[in-house]
């Protein structure tokens, strides 16, 4: 599908984020934006007025452990899905009921090993 150009005006504070977090994402203005435009298009309109009234002060303890707890809920959906792959490639080895802490960091040890 065809690019297409479309604007937004960002308070300087806002703009110079966009442009160091950019920046440091080794990614252009224009793709961290669009980026970041995909994904919040794709939050529920309920969401998204609730996201951007906790932000209105961003010293807000709320919305700083908002975000860590959403954090949390994507790489804990991220280890699920890793799992789920590994288990399809039977590369889970199957473990003994009474396996110890050691062995099971042991199989940990041999899956990340094994190309």
């Amino acid at each position: 599908m065809a690019a297409v150009t479309v604007s937004a005006n960002l308070d300087e504070r806002d703009a110079q984020k966009v442009r160091v977090l950019a920046a440091r994402e080794h990614r252009s203005v224009s793709g961290f934006v669009a980026n970041a435009v995909v994904v919040f298009a794709d939050f529920p309109k309920d969401l998204r007025d609730s996201l951007l009234e906790l932000r209105v002060d961003e010293g807000q303890a709320a919305f700083r452990s908002l975000v860590r707890d959403i954090a949390a809920m994507v790489a804990r959906k991220k280890f699920d899905l890793a799992s789920q792959r590994l288990a399809a490639q039977n590369r889970l080895p199957t473990l003994a009921e009474d396996a110890t802490d050691q062995d099971i960091l042991d199989q940990a040890s041999s899956i990340i090993r094994t190309p």
